[in-house]
């Protein structure tokens, strides 16, 4: 994942020239920014929690479109004789840039408050047991309040909470990471953030959407090397709500939440399909246009959107809880200026714990769920960001 993260940040510094319509490219210029932070950090694994000193962290990232952020963060904490290191890829958004339109240069008023949401790996590690250690994948969320001290320069304090899945250190319990931080950040551009002055009048309201879909999803653990693999009782069904914005021509962020049914992996003994059971992913994905990457004049109607996300999933019979993570691509076709239609291919992957077994080689990404849903979108406002609509209906 790291490297699909490295790969797009390079396809936007290619493609950062400015596109038609006041639009930036896939990345703003001059808005690359980094951060150091230390502080503590409280670390919860079961029903055990320990306070512990220090812990570190640094970013680096750049500025997609007005309030979204990309960034890769690095943490590392002393926890009782433990040593956790984490890698998370995360994007950050501006709120009050999407939900105020007034600021000053030198105030930043209304003073700017930035949340984060992210994917990756965590370690623990003993300090006295090299041997001893653990690692998981895990989701952050995170709120980060800069304050500006010269033009390239502010003073930034953050918290993070880190998800881990159950058993994550050998605990029986929910597990979570807490971090609080006081640190510097350098910009790279004195407003890397572009917010929007008072004589900008855009609503607020512009560029959401929502949507809903359903379609079958097949449990699967690793069909390509399982030769049990593709039986057609593994099929479950997966309905999905979704509400999302688009944040340039390029970038769009949603909130998904899918899921119904899946299945345990396939008894090869009675040769019958595996448990059914009930489950729920709530994850958010970044989603890149790839037509408007390709095509920058009006009338591109049909739309491809790669996407990365991740999440918690919740398993509903034992009562099972884990960190997922998503990936697919959407074709979304424009049928006017309110409503889609689209088709999405996605493949969740989740822990061996909510699948209820593990594939041929045992791997941990080896579980998962393809899926392929087909839905409606309603977009609200005049969706000022709709992807190069032709022009005759831009003036209507």
């Amino acid at each position: 994942m790291k490297k699909i993260c490295i790969l797009l940040a390079t396809i936007g510094l290619a493609l950062g020239a400015r596109a038609q319509e006041g639009n930036y490219g896939l990345v703003y210029p001059n808005s690359f920014y980094g951060s150091f932070a230390v502080g503590a950090n409280l670390l919860h694994t079961g029903h055990e929690s320990s306070f512990g000193v220090p812990s570190v962290n640094l970013t680096g990232g750049v500025w997609l479109a007005s309030p979204l952020a990309f960034q890769i963060a690095l943490d590392g904490a002393l926890n009782d004789g433990q040593l956790l290191a984490l890698v998370s890829a995360e994007f950050k958004w501006d709120v009050n840039s999407t939900f105020f339109h007034v600021y000053s240069n030198r105030f930043l008023k209304p003073i700017p408050f930035y949340t984060t949401l992210g994917l990756g790996m965590s370690v623990l590690s003993d300090m006295e047991d090299a041997a001893s250690h653990d690692n998981s994948f895990q989701v952050s969320l995170g709120l980060q309040v800069p304050c500006r001290l010269t033009d390239h320069t502010d003073a930034i304090l953050q918290y993070r909470c880190v998800f881990m899945p159950q058993g994550f250190a050998g605990s029986h319990g929910d597990n979570f990471f807490h971090t609080f931080g006081l640190g510097l950040q350098y910009r790279q551009s004195a407003d890397p953030y572009h917010r929007r002055t008072e004589r900008y009048t855009r609503s607020i309201g512009e560029d959401w959407f929502i949507s809903l879909g359903v379609g079958p999803n097949y449990s699967s653990f690793e069909p390509f090397t399982n030769p049990n693999a593709w039986h057609t009782e593994m099929i479950g069904w997966a309905p999905e709500v979704a509400v999302g914005r688009n944040f340039s021509n390029f970038w769009s962020v949603r909130f998904v939440l899918n899921g119904l049914s899946a299945h345990e992996q396939y008894d090869t003994v009675h040769s019958v399909a595996g448990q059914s059971y009930s489950y729920s992913f709530l994850h958010a994905d970044l989603m890149l246009n790839v037509s408007s990457i390709i095509s920058r004049g009006y009338g591109v109607r049909f739309n491809v959107m790669p996407y990365l996300g991740a999440g918690p999933v919740w398993r509903y019979d034992v009562k099972q809880f884990d960190v997922g993570a998503d990936w697919g691509v959407q074709l979304r076709y424009y049928l006017s200026r309110r409503s889609d239609i689209y088709l999405d291919a996605r493949y969740v992957m989740v822990a061996p714990s909510i699948g209820g077994g593990e594939g041929p080689k045992g791997k941990y990404y080896g579980v998962g769920l393809p899926s392929i849903t087909l839905g409606y979108i309603y977009n609200f406002g005049h969706n000022t960001t709709r992807y190069r609509i032709p022009l005759d209906e831009l003036k209507r």
